[in-house]
């Protein structure tokens, strides 16, 4: 895991980011957005996701 100790300041960053997209789905939801409006943002959120895993791995 020492790659991830080198590179903590850009996964801390991407982590941010996807912080921000659930936050941003969470208004969404609350404002009773249209359901193809999140589940782009969800499709979105799983791209992110997907890059941070393949990022650690």
């Amino acid at each position: 895991m020492s790659h991830t100790i080198r590179e903590k300041k850009r996964l801390l960053a991407r982590v941010r980011r996807i912080r921000g997209q659930v936050e941003a789905i969470e208004r969404a939801l609350s404002e009773e957005a249209e359901c193809e409006r999140i589940m782009h943002m969800i499709a979105g959120i799983r791209g992110s996701v997907a890059g941070l895993m393949a990022e650690v791995v």
